[in-house]
């Protein structure tokens, strides 16, 4: 074959695999390549569709193996080509080789351009995954000490403790209603462990502080024995897993987004950090005896335009807003109004 009659060939090739990819028929597009002769271009095609593919069955790794075989194969062709260690890396990436990705996906973002769009945000992501990742498994929580102190701590101050779940050395705890607190509240023991240094010794520049969250649910709520896979407690999980490998400075007001939002079953694709307003001010914060300093705020989870405002606006402001328009926050009901689209509606 000719090299004209290559380009010709490749170029329907390439026609006919979009066609494919846009009915979604990846395995048919693996035999069609398989079955094709390869060059670079077309190999990277493969690659990326056995990766895609591998991520809906069962036996990922048969379809790995197959895409390394493969990339061994062009390995001096992509030796500076973003793509082709992006592709190495994710595969790394989903056999839980973390670090060794990292590697990966570096060197991917210094071949890689701007102009490379979808690939170039593609990388930074997975850069961004990885390391978060790789905090992850650094982070040990409170020291036994520390913890024994902040939950005695919490039952002085909001009640009796029910255990009830434990996850990445966080554990979360459930106080019943009281008279004073017609609700159920959900308190962390742990994330404040994220900061080794104590409270004396953090720069007296530094807005870093050592936090638990706090998530007030109505006080019929129903807790199940997979306590976890209930919306509301896999929120607050979802958000402290988060917040342990967070670089930016955490405490009121901080908030957060989730593009595809934390539930099919909600509209609510983010959350903000406020004071436990219902309780004194002392109940709010403690010392510990190793001098780490713990803050406790409650999660308001935030609707998408209730998000956006508060982009915009300063955390009272949205608090305010909540006041104005008779919206109670506490304890969290997932199917209360979004404020924004009552004040659009004014």
């Amino acid at each position: 074959m000719t090299e004209q009659e290559f380009t010709t060939y490749k170029t329907e090739l390439l026609a006919k695999v979009e066609k494919l990819y846009k009915n979604d028929e990846l395995f048919k597009i693996i035999d069609l390549l398989e079955n094709s002769e390869l060059d670079f271009e077309l190999c990277m095609e493969l690659v990326r569709t056995y990766i895609n593919a591998a991520n809906r069955t069962s036996d990922p790794f048969s379809l790995f193996e197959k895409s390394e075989i493969l990339l061994d194969k062009f390995s001096l062709e992509g030796k500076i080509s973003a793509k082709y260690h992006f592709l190495r890396g994710y595969i790394l990436f989903k056999k839980g080789l973390i670090s060794d990705s990292l590697i990966r996906f570096e060197e991917a973002l210094k071949h890689a351009s701007v102009m490379d769009g979808q690939l170039f945000s593609n990388i930074t992501i997975m850069i961004d995954n990885a390391k978060r990742l790789l905090d992850k498994a650094e982070f040990k929580g409170l020291d036994e000490k520390d913890s024994k102190e902040l939950l005695s701590f919490v039952e002085k101050n909001f009640g009796k403790v029910n255990h009830l779940c434990e996850f990445s050395h966080v554990s979360l705890y459930q106080i019943a209603p009281t008279k004073e607190h017609d609700y159920n509240l959900i308190v962390s023991v742990g994330l404040s462990g994220k900061n080794t240094e104590s409270s004396s010794e953090l720069k007296q520049d530094s807005k870093q502080e050592n936090i638990e969250l706090c998530l007030a649910l109505p006080k019929d709520y129903r807790f199940n024995k997979d306590s976890k896979s209930a919306f509301e407690i896999y929120m607050l999980i979802e958000i402290i897993s988060y917040l342990i490998t967070e670089k930016n400075p955490v405490g009121f007001g901080y908030y957060l987004e989730k593009e595809n939002g934390f539930s099919k079953r909600t509209a609510f694709t983010g959350a903000m950090l406020a004071s436990l307003g219902e309780y004194p001010k002392e109940s709010q914060s403690v010392i510990l005896s190793s001098g780490r300093n713990v803050n406790f705020y409650e999660l308001l989870p935030l609707r998408p335009m209730e998000l956006n405002f508060r982009k915009t606006h300063s955390a009272h402001e949205l608090l305010e807003l909540f006041k104005e328009h008779l919206i109670k926050l506490t304890p969290f009901i997932s199917t209360r109004d979004d404020v924004c689209q009552r004040l659009n509606k004014e």
